[in-house]
């Protein structure tokens, strides 16, 4: 296939495409394979594209630029504003500028009776420098004034990439370290300024493209409603992986400087709860009965899955109990499956008869055991009335972990899983 390359996997591509590198996310994948898949289906049809798992907007923003339409659900309400700002590409320079400067006054106004204490998040003093917080919390708060929401946003982004830019440890990471300190933190105004700047040259090409994506804040796992059936006709997507990558921890520390979250239960209700079961944090272990599950929609429909997954199920259950964290990497994986076959089927809807869907996805080795998420996906796509599937090798992954002293010895695989 030609959109087959080793990184097509990873972000690596879009931290040097305008736009695409806007905000620095976690996981991703690269813009290179959207267009290629695009490029393809132009040839034979006029694509409208859905993305279930909109992410940091990498599927839309290529759409975008495409002049494609696209379609797009995201269960993460901070992300959702990332998205929207980075579809919006018509901002007027000289209200953008006039707004920069009013923001400018209003931190300088209250930069001294700026509280730390009573203002500003515990996390977030821990990540920043006193005076850097004031300012990040200061363009947050001014942010309310600006009149224009198309430029809100654009600031909004900004400030997110600031807090990158400006911490003096990593924030894009599942768990923080402050073991690790970064030499070019602080200056938060100057790099505030600066991203603005850049944003502003990046989109000056791109201003004859009008907004030709919609992105909702949706659930993946059910229907919605706003999305009429059969009214697309190509998927193009990266679910979660089966990892353990918990994105509600991923997002901490920008959710709770924007009041979205303040601490672990919010993380739970207002983000974990939205998103496809991706790490033992989304779930209470008690609340899960295998033999309950075995009378589940997706268990009925997928009953040789079923019973393989309930094999792994025990084989990870047993090896669990010796090992030190005790994860349960058991009901994640059924969680998980259950999941996808629900976000499957909310793909099948909303795309045309002979359509296609495309995911790069990760094999997995939870404790060892192999779980060739790829062909059980593929499998489980037959069952809601996908009619065939092929699997793609991108790379080889996780070899970078191999020291670990528990950790296990298989060879994974990343793959491009296409949908018939």
């Amino acid at each position: 296939m030609d959109f087959l390359h080793s990184e097509i996997g990873s972000a690596k591509d879009n931290f040097y495409s305008p736009v695409h590198n806007w905000y620095k996310f976690t996981a991703g994948f690269s813009y290179k394979f959207v267009d290629s898949i695009l490029d393809d289906e132009t040839k034979s049809k006029k694509p409208i594209v859905f993305e279930p798992f909109a992410g940091c907007g990498t599927t839309l923003v290529s759409s975008q630029k495409k002049k494609v339409k696209a379609i797009g659900n995201e269960g993460q309400e901070f992300m959702l504003d990332v998205i929207k700002a980075k579809l919006n590409w018509d901002i007027d320079e000289f209200q953008c500028m006039k707004s920069f400067n009013e923001l400018d006054k209003y931190v300088k106004k209250h930069l001294m009776n700026f509280d730390i204490e009573k203002s500003t998040h515990p996390l977030l003093q821990s990540l920043y420098t006193q005076e850097t917080l004031k300012v990040l919390y200061l363009i947050r708060d001014g942010l309310k004034d600006v009149e224009s929401e198309k430029i809100r946003l654009f600031f909004k982004l900004a400030l997110s990439q600031t807090m990158h830019k400006s911490a003096i440890h990593p924030i894009a990471v599942p768990y923080i370290s402050r073991t690790k300190t970064l030499v070019n933190g602080g200056y938060p105004w100057e790099k505030f300024k600066a991203t603005i700047t850049q944003m502003l040259a990046d989109i000056k090409p791109l201003k004859d493209i009008s907004c030709s994506s919609n992105i909702y804040l949706q659930d993946s796992r059910y229907v919605n409603e706003q999305i009429e059936s059969a009214s697309c006709n190509v998927c193009i997507t990266s679910p979660p992986y089966l990892n353990n990558l918990d994105y509600g921890e991923v997002s901490k520390v920008h959710t709770h400087f924007f009041n979205i979250t303040n601490n672990w239960n919010d993380i739970t209700t207002k983000v974990r709860q939205k998103l496809v079961t991706g790490a033992t944090t989304h779930y209470k272990e008690a609340e899960f009965d295998l033999e309950k599950f075995k009378f589940s929609e997706f268990a009925q429909n997928n009953e040789s899955v079923f019973l393989d997954l309930s094999e792994k199920f025990f084989q990870i259950k047993n090896i669990a109990k010796e090992r030190k964290g005790k994860k349960s990497f058991d009901i994640l994986m059924m969680h998980y499956f259950e999941d996808m076959y629900n976000v499957l089927k909310e793909i099948k809807r909303v795309l045309e008869l002979n359509s296609k869907a495309y995911l790069i996805l990760g094999d997995s080795a939870p404790y060892g055991v192999y779980v060739p998420t790829t062909e059980i996906l593929g499998k489980i796509s037959k069952s809601i009335g996908f009619n065939d599937y092929e699997i793609y090798k991108i790379r080889t992954r996780g070899t970078k972990w191999k020291s670990l002293k528990n950790r296990h010895s298989l060879e994974l695989s990343e793959n491009v899983l296409v949908l018939q």
